[in-house]
């Protein structure tokens, strides 16, 4: 039996009949041709939005062939080998792990998706992105190594002065320069009022960083975005700013190495903690927005880790298949046994779902980038024009944010459980390291926790869901009782499924802005005889709004995340059947999976812990007789002097725009008929 899992020499973008396939219909090059820069159009010599879509076929079939003949057979290599740091900060990385490097950098990798003026391609973003999925399916360290060329250059060019762009951008494009971005510090993670790093103005115009960063992937990079306070003491996301810190200044080194974490999964990734001794550094954008700025590169990161997840998916689909049908059981291949049968076919349809909506988001954020340059380009344009462009970039921003938190959660989550499933199916010889199973579910295990854990997508999906619903209730009833209709009366019955899947999600953020208000009025010691649903969330908005009564919600965040996630990949797979109806079947298989699915997690929504509200109830007086302590000893009266921001998702709102209502149903939603979809 040939040994499964030690990758057959193919091409990563043409084997792959289901890639091929979106990047055909998801990718809209006419829209992407109609924005792209005259430069970007002259560098790759096409005169047509046909040529344009064709030259990046080429380019990501040339990237596939690499993936597949060489970086794949290699990844074991790579991991063996592994990384070492010398007593002198010196980080020596695998040598195959650096042939790998150079035939990416020979390929043109580095610069695909940077402007033309900076020796770059001038590729469409989403196409950038893409490539995240095969190069993870074929080494995720290499992928860690490799993906940082072009979110960093993107960055310093956004924020950056001409003399960042040109210190920097050249050389990341070139490859002779890899990036890092380094947010993490050892006491504070998604806490970002608890960073201590800060920098120091200096009167050349530079600034001197000092702190610890850890957890750094790729953390011996040549240049280091850093955030970091503006000041020493500033406080609250506003006292944050961005910096680009080069790892040498000269002869010196200008930021150490102090560690190399020993991980679980990718070996062959320099996982770095960081210490900045007043580290020479310039500022990225304005003092004091280095949040919104790092969220540019973040949003990116987590659309590319969910295409990591999805390269995880494909790899271990396939492996998984592979062995089961070579593997014999009475009489005949263990994938034709029932219970083996429907897990391949579950990984299937989820890879398919998850790969659907992957892209979506990935195309959808390209052309934000695409459009907000042809604004910057185009000063002069007439009124109606730029309004129309305007206006779709607006509807691109929405799907972006609605759908990161999505995909980065379940994309994640998912791709765990297929590397689980995989090993599960090679039985005993997925617990040894000959086949390599066990590998790929070490390797998984980094996606639900790094460029935001799943919990903070949870938080940051159903903090945007409450604000919505609050803002504009009378959409929100709308959409569970026109779903409602939709249900029994649409003519497809697989329409009639997925409208079921939306109300039963409708249902559930109803049943948690009622558990909401309860506590509201409790805690306010207001009554609410007589008042209903919508009028109660309109009296009462403020209130709802304030993060203390958000805690019902937010023990449901990561269930209301997954309903959400279900549905927009359900949504995504409908469309693909309507352009396509060969793919219906998908469609089918998801839903049939995705209903009770739902159905559960609504159930666990309407019922109440009276347990865990007890428990958490004790952690909140304990939190306050311990913050009393604190005011005590210091020497304070009254309330705390500062408000700093618990965690990242409780700010993401104000720096993105809201979600969109949606499409209304033309129905007079009243109490009752809100109160029938619950």
């Amino acid at each position: 039996m040939m040994q499964p899992g030690i990758s057959k020499k193919s091409n990563f973008f043409s084997d792959n009949e289901d890639l091929l396939w979106h990047f055909d219909h998801k990718f809209k090059f006419e829209d992407a041709w109609k924005w792209a820069s005259p430069e970007a159009r002259e560098a790759c010599g096409s005169s047509s939005a046909k040529e344009y879509a064709d030259l990046w076929r080429e380019v990501l079939a040339g990237f596939g062939e690499v993936c597949g003949s060489v970086v794949a057979p290699n990844a074991h290599k790579v991991e063996k080998e592994g990384i070492h740091l010398s007593a002198s900060g010196e980080v020596t990385m695998p040598e195959t792990l650096r042939r790998n490097i150079e035939v990416l950098i020979k390929l043109g990798v580095p610069g695909i998706g940077s402007g033309t003026e900076y020796g770059g391609s001038g590729a469409p973003m989403f196409v950038e992105l893409c490539a995240n999925e095969m190069i993870f399916r074929a080494c995720p360290s290499t992928a860690l190594n490799a993906c940082w060329w072009g979110p960093i250059a993107h960055v310093v060019e956004r924020f950056g002065g001409e003399f960042e762009r040109q210190m920097a951008i050249p050389k990341l494009v070139s490859g002779e320069w890899s990036g890092a971005m380094a947010l993490t510090e050892p006491d504070a993670g998604s806490d970002l009022g608890q960073m201590t790093t800060w920098a120091d103005h200096q009167s050349d115009g530079t600034w001197r960083i000092t702190g610890t960063k850890r957890f750094i992937s790729n953390g011996n990079a040549d240049v280091v975005l850093v955030l970091a306070k503006k000041a020493k003491g500033a406080v609250g996301l506003d006292g944050l700013s961005l910096f680009l810190c080069l790892r040498d200044e000269g002869s010196r080194r200008n930021i150490i190495v102090t560690k190399i974490e020993e991980k679980l999964g990718l070996k062959a990734s320099a996982t770095c903690e960081l210490k900045f001794d007043g580290a020479k550094a310039w500022l990225l954008g304005e003092d004091g927005k280095g949040f919104k700025a790092m969220l540019h590169l973040m949003n990116e990161a987590r659309i590319g880790v969910a295409l990591q997840g999805v390269g995880v998916m494909e790899a271990t689909l396939r492996m998984a298949e592979d062995y089961a049908e070579q593997r014999k059981t009475w009489g005949k291949s263990i994938s034709h046994h029932e219970l083996i049968a429907e897990k391949l076919l579950d990984m299937e349809v989820e890879l398919k779902a998850a790969r659907s909506l992957s892209l979506s988001a990935c195309f959808a954020h390209g052309m934000i980038h695409l459009g907000e340059e042809y604004l910057r380009r185009n000063s002069e344009l007439p009124v109606a024009e730029r309004a129309d462009v305007e206006a779709k970039i607006s509807r691109f921003q929405r799907r972006v944010r609605q759908w990161t938190p999505l995909i980065k959660y379940w994309v994640s989550e998912n791709a765990f459980l297929h590397a689980r499933n995989c090993m599960q199916i090679f039985g005993g010889y997925g617990f040894t390291t000959e086949y390599r199973a066990e590998w790929w579910l070490r390797e998984a295990m980094i996606l639900p926790v790094y460029e935001g854990t799943s919990q903070i997508q949870a938080l940051m999906c159903v903090k945007d869901t409450i604000k919505d619903a609050i803002k504009r209730p009378r959409s929100l009833f709308e959409k569970a009782f026109g779903n409602q209709v939709m249900a029994v009366s649409n003519r497809d019955p697989l329409d009639r499924k997925l409208a079921k899947c939306r109300q039963l999600y409708y249902a559930s953020v109803l049943t948690i802005i009622k558990q909401v208000l309860r506590e509201v009025y409790r805690s306010s010691r207001r009554k609410a005889v007589g008042m209903d649903l919508m009028k109660s969330i309109k009296l009462m908005g403020k209130e709802l709004r304030k993060q203390e009564n958000f805690g019902l919600a937010l023990i449901n965040a990561e269930r209301i995340c997954e309903m959400k996630a279900l549905v927009a990949m359900a949504d995504n797979l409908r469309r693909d059947a309507k352009i396509e109806p060969s793919r219906r079947w998908i469609y089918e298989r998801f839903l049939y999976k995705s209903l009770p699915r739902i159905a559960s997690l609504k159930a666990m929504v309407e019922v109440e812990d009276g347990v865990l509200a007890a428990r958490l109830k004790g952690f909140s007086q304990a939190d306050q007789t311990t913050e009393t302590n604190r005011l005590k000893d210091a020497g304070k009266t009254g309330g705390s002097h500062i408000e700093i921001d618990r965690s990242i998702a409780a700010r993401a709102d104000g720096d993105l725009p809201s979600s969109s209502r949606g499409e209304a149903v033309d129905h007079a939603v009243t109490e009752a008929d809100a109160a029938r979809c619950v």
